[in-house]
């Protein structure tokens, strides 16, 4: 690995994902390598544009099969949800057949639900035909880190960085390429786009990608996963369903959620083969990576909810000029993401996660202080700069979760991180609404849910509000960050005083 031990995890992981990834890079061969990283970064840039480029064509969609506004919400609702409840499963399914097998299969399932939502006549059908697609997006994303773990064990950090930035990219252009789609085309068309990248992807990817079949099967964990299934789609389904309040059945449902998920975690403790492999969270400085991508990932949920409202309604600027200012944001991502890769292949990755990170809490206090006046040429290097901080910060930190994977268990840390980053968004949308209609609520004095026609001062109220406390969450990552640190600081000081020792 081109990191140093600390930003590695335990050593007995970093040993494990060496062997693993030299074994797979030998079958990949040079020539494929390039080609094998175009088809993951193609799916998973499809993959995470179809979570966000439906919402656009909701009200088409909603007008033409005849159903109200709270219904057709879950043709958008049902892609993370049961992405979410799949990841972990089809994480282990590529550790114990192959992580390309799964992902093809994958990329098969996502195509083929691709077509059905074109063809879906009536609303019952397009949200089962989402389900499908969505179970083929999770299977992919769950083994493409793996992959390019396994493909690239020298430059892990780059190609990671690729990754992170499609995956940032196909969130940011969803509702954009959405929008010129559904503004010229029936909302067919935004799925019918998936059918010659997914047939393209799958045809190609049997040539390029070169499936690595574990040495030792285990069996599969049927419990672990009875329970485990369930209890994250009732805890998705409760956060999804707590954007339109907190009800007893909204809590009782969370309740139960959380109750199977410590079933589960019992169970997994006296598992022969267990579907989670609880001893990676053993180590803290693991867990702190994971928990702060999903903090990250909450507070970039939180802006891209806010930042459109602003732009459309309290600044009153055309959807095609606001597209234009919101694409700052990708375009920096598309940038840096790729060179904040190479460098943590060169220098590790804690310090450069640790720069972006802080320069994201800066950046986000700073949006906490735009005006209605302020002008598009402040306003714009504030996005910029905003966008620099989360793209520093994604591919090292990737690359460190990646890095804690012990052997066989790339698909279930691969997973896991996606897990981690589709919990940050949920739980985003639903504390940067309640952030902003609260901060709203209070300026005006009553309770309100959407924007007040007439009255941007107190849109931008709540906006300051929001802005200032998805800051302060990341400024709590932050803080983790430095935890690990001093861990990584307090192991390479042990280690120091030990070979100084039999050294004497």
């Amino acid at each position: 690995m081109a990191e140093s031990a600390p930003d590695s995890g335990a050593e007995a992981a970093k040993a494990g994902v060496r062997a693993e990834a030299a074994r797979a890079g030998a079958k990949a061969g040079g020539g494929h390598a390039g080609a094998a990283l175009v088809v993951i970064l193609a799916m998973t840039f499809m993959e995470i544009l179809d979570g966000t480029i439906v919402n656009v064509a909701l009200p088409s969609m909603q007008q033409e099969l005849g159903v109200d506004m709270a219904s057709i919400q879950w043709v958008a609702s049902i892609y993370s949800i049961v992405t979410c409840a799949a990841l972990l499963v089809f994480g282990r399914l590529g550790d114990m057949f192959g992580k390309v097998r799964i992902f093809q299969v994958g990329v098969a399932l996502f195509t083929a639900g691709s077509a059905l939502c074109a063809l879906s006549g009536t609303f019952e059908m397009l949200v089962v035909a989402r389900a499908v697609q969505s179970l083929g997006g999770a299977a992919s994303l769950a083994n493409n880190q793996g992959i390019i773990t396994e493909t690239f064990p020298d430059s892990r950090g780059r190609a990671l960085g690729l990754v992170a930035t499609f995956t940032a990219l196909g969130a940011m252009c969803g509702p954009t390429l959405g929008g010129l789609i559904v503004a010229t085309l029936p909302w067919e068309f935004i799925f019918i786009i998936n059918l010659p990248i997914g047939l393209i992807s799958f045809v190609v990817g049997l040539k390029v990608l070169s499936n690595r079949r574990p040495e030792h099967r285990p069996s599969f964990d049927a419990l672990g996963t009875v329970l485990l299934i369930p209890s994250i789609l009732l805890i998705f389904f409760a956060i999804t369903l707590t954007e339109r309040g907190v009800t007893p059945f909204t809590i009782g449902m969370l309740a139960c959620g959380i109750g199977l998920l410590v079933a589960f975690v019992v169970v997994e403790n006296h598992a022969k083969s267990p579907l989670v492999t609880l001893g990676v969270f053993r180590d803290v400085r693991f867990v702190i990576d994971l928990i702060n991508m999903a903090l990250v990932f909450l507070a970039m949920a939180a802006y891209t909810f806010i930042f459109p409202y602003y732009l459309q309604e309290a600044r009153g600027i055309g959807a095609g000029v606001a597209g234009l200012i919101m694409a700052c944001y990708p375009l920096v991502n598309s940038i840096v993401g790729p060179i904040s890769g190479a460098v943590s292949d060169k220098v590790g990755c804690e310090k450069p996660t640790l720069v972006g990170q802080i320069i994201y809490t800066c950046g986000l206090a700073i949006m906490g202080f735009v005006a209605l006046d302020t002008p598009l040429f402040v306003l714009i290097p504030c996005i910029m700069f905003t966008s620099l901080g989360s793209a520093i910060f994604q591919a090292p930190n990737n690359s460190m979760v990646m890095g804690h994977a012990p052997e066989g268990s790339l698909g279930f840390v691969g997973s896991l991180g996606n897990l981690m980053r589709y919990l940050g968004q949920s739980v985003g949308i639903t504390v940067g609404s309640a952030l902003l209609y609260g901060g709203m609520s209070q300026s005006i004095g009553y309770p309100v849910t959407s924007y007040i026609e007439g009255r941007p001062d107190v849109f931008m109220d709540g906006m300051h509000l929001a802005f200032h406390v998805v800051a302060v969450i990341v400024l709590v990552s932050v803080a983790l960050a430095l935890v690990r640190e001093w861990l990584s600081y307090r192991e390479r000081r042990a280690k120091a005083v030990a070979t100084d020792v039999s050294a004497r």
